[in-house]
């Protein structure tokens, strides 16, 4: 990896170079603390920041959209199959490292097998990752994040193509890939010197003290799960909690479950759309007959959190499948978000242990 510096002001002149080549999306302010992901343009290009909240909503919508047509198939006397591909090259400018751990995981499910998603494979090929470290206590970081615990933040190892860090005076840029290192040939990158290394490595080990605590239990999750001895108990409570709203699967950024449905949009013509899906919905596990294997909620939240926790998966997949941004505390009502269920299961397991 090569390092350079360039002067705060400059960020927007990044964010132009990108726009020559790519569709530049990154996370604007709203209303309150709210945030969210639009394009680029010449009219909202000067409100882009490089401190904000991160998004409620993860950008894995830009490898794997929520509602996606795969193929148009027609019928006039014989059949017509064609598929639809999207190939428009875009940047994703300000993707915490969190979320760079969140479309790798991905890259694994849907790329890193027997069997590549050819759909999800077009997407990730023309996307190009500008990663933004949190070092902003008051504004990066909220007490709901936990990437430390999940070994993916403040600052992203690898798998990026730029990387910004703010210094505080400039701005030092990391390249990761070969796409990253092209950049450095205009002028408005300058090179770094040791001492500039160095104050990363500072500002990093302050910033990692900023973090809550709430997930230090993750290693006596993955044990308990993996050895089966979470009590059916446990998954009730953990259930009963749940209202089944899938909300934490669609802010989830390795949530990956989807349906496949087709639908008639004309005499002759039916379109094949894939859609996310979430593991909390009733209907998840309802087979064709209307046989339900896992009708109960807790039976879905089990497998939900043995499908994230287990040793079994961390060894397929490489890595928990969790990237500790806090959003699933954010958005469940029932408070059954992942570090409230590390906590009871690590707490009932000790319990029982004890008595």
């Amino acid at each position: 990896m090569r390092a350079r510096i360039i002067d705060r002001q400059d960020l927007i002149t990044v964010v132009d170079l990108l726009r020559k080549e790519y569709e530049v999306v990154a996370p604007f302010y709203g209303r309150g603390r709210d945030t969210y992901f639009q394009v680029v343009t010449d009219e909202n290009r000067d409100q882009v920041q490089l401190h904000l909240p991160n998004p409620y909503h993860p950008p894995k919508k830009y490898v794997l959209p929520q509602i996606q047509r795969m193929m148009r198939i027609r019928y006039n006397g014989k059949v017509q199959i064609d598929p639809t591909y999207e190939e428009k090259k875009r940047a994703i400018f300000g993707i915490r490292s969190c979320d760079v751990a969140g479309i790798y995981h991905l890259d694994r499910i849907f790329l890193g097998g027997n069997y590549r998603d050819i759909y999800y494979d077009r997407f990730r090929k023309n996307l190009f990752l500008v990663n933004v470290v949190c070092t902003d206590a008051g504004v990066d970081i909220d007490e709901d994040c936990f990437c430390v615990c999940a070994d993916t933040g403040p600052a992203a190892l690898d798998h990026f193509d730029l990387q910004l860090m703010d210094l505080g005076d400039v701005i030092l840029v990391v390249a990761g890939t070969n796409k990253g290192d092209e950049l450095f040939s205009h002028s408005v990158f300058r090179k770094a010197s040791p001492a500039h290394v160095q104050k990363r490595q500072e500002i990093l080990n302050e910033t990692r003290k900023k973090f809550a605590s709430a997930t230090s239990w993750y290693t006596a999750a993955v044990r308990y799960i993996s050895l089966g001895k979470v009590t059916e108990e446990v998954w009730e409570e953990i259930g009963n909690r749940c209202l089944e709203c899938g909300g934490c699967s669609y802010v989830c950024p390795t949530c990956n479950c989807f349906t496949v449905t087709d639908r008639e949009v004309s005499q002759g013509e039916v379109e094949r759309m894939r859609l996310w899906d979430s593991c909390a919905l009733s209907g998840f596990t309802r087979m064709a007959g209307g046989h339900n294997p896992r009708k109960a909620v807790h039976d879905r939240r089990n497998r939900r959190f043995f499908r994230k926790l287990s040793h079994y998966n961390i060894q397929r997949e490489l890595s928990v499948a969790c990237i500790g941004c806090g959003r699933c505390v954010n958005v469940c009502h029932g408070d059954v978000g992942m570090p409230s269920v590390v906590e009871i299961i690590r707490r009932s397991c000790a319990e029982k242990q004890e008595r």
